[in-house]
């Protein structure tokens, strides 16, 4: 069972933050690599782009038909080894109020955008298949060719989570399939994600980390020298509600009344933070005169 208060973390990479009417999402994504060369590039992509938003909304209406996209920002900041996205959008039609609880569905956060999403010379979203797949089988040939006369490459290995290794033709199937927008280890329902409820700013707070999507490398020999290609992608994730709000499953419950019951839960917390603080003092100089009888 997770605590309910809460505790200093690191910035999210993905925030989500629940309102009454609709949900604003902003993500910070960054990809680095030196398997190969990405364009340098730099751009701001908005809703007036009908090949970006259409994607989003399909994406996401997959999994939630109702959900309706707006606001959708995509700035776009690439150079040689980094590619960098920063995503901003809205959603409403996602909540249902009943009565003083407003029942927000949260099942569109593991979205997954597939297509090819080009800016300028930059595809920033099928970077597998358009940057790494054609490195990963050059170097799965070269493997094959290790040992023969005049091969230059004296040695391929291919590893997967950092240090499993695996062939070379399924770590170019696997790095080929990679996308940058693909969300889809979120899916998790929100009561298996860290919750924290935060007294000083009446918030609830949901988080969770997958494993990396991409922690991948090729190591090789080359002459004297060894060398090594990674590539690295992976993101954290909170959703951050008003009140001391709760799920059920991917249904997150926001208190969206007069706010009663949500100062008179906060209040029950407070009053058990308080008690447990004073049971513990009283207890102490319990102890304290225990050992004091004890010496006399």
């Amino acid at each position: 069972m997770s605590s309910i208060f809460a505790v200093p973390v690191s910035a999210a990479d993905i925030t989500i933050n629940v309102g009454k009417e609709s949900v604003q999402t902003r993500m910070l994504l960054s990809v680095y690599q030196n398997v190969t060369a990405f364009p340098s590039q730099t751009a701001t992509i908005t809703s007036s782009d009908s090949n970006s938003f259409n994607s989003f909304s399909q994406a996401i209406r997959e999994l939630n038909p109702s959900a309706t996209l707006s606001d959708l920002t995509i700035k776009v900041d690439s150079s040689t080894s980094w590619l960098n996205l920063s995503v901003t959008m809205s959603l409403s039609g996602v909540s249902e109020r009943h009565g003083d609880v407003s029942a927000v569905n949260m099942s569109w956060k593991a979205f997954n955008v597939s297509p090819d999403l080009p800016s300028g010379n930059l595809s920033y979203n099928v970077i597998g298949k358009k940057y790494f797949r054609p490195v990963y089988e050059f170097y799965t040939n070269a493997s094959k060719y290790v040992g023969r006369p005049n091969a230059t490459i004296t040695g391929v290995s291919f590893f997967m989570n950092e240090t499993q290794a695996i062939s070379g033709e399924e770590a170019t199937n696997r790095i080929g399939n990679v996308t940058l927008l693909d969300f889809r280890s979120l899916s998790p329902e929100l009561d298996q994600w860290a919750r924290t409820y935060n007294l000083s700013n009446d918030t609830t707070r949901w988080r969770y980390s997958p494993a990396p999507l991409l922690a991948d490398s090729i190591k090789f020999q080359e002459g004297n020298n060894t060398k090594q290609l990674l590539a690295r992608y992976g993101y954290s994730a909170e959703i951050i509600a008003p009140g001391l709000a709760r799920v059920n499953g991917n249904i997150l419950l926001v208190d969206v009344g007069s706010g009663l019951a949500e100062w008179i839960m906060a209040g029950i917390v407070a009053l058990a933070v308080v008690s447990a603080i004073a049971a513990q003092i009283l207890f102490r100089r319990r102890k304290k005169k225990l050992a004091r009888m004890g010496r006399k």
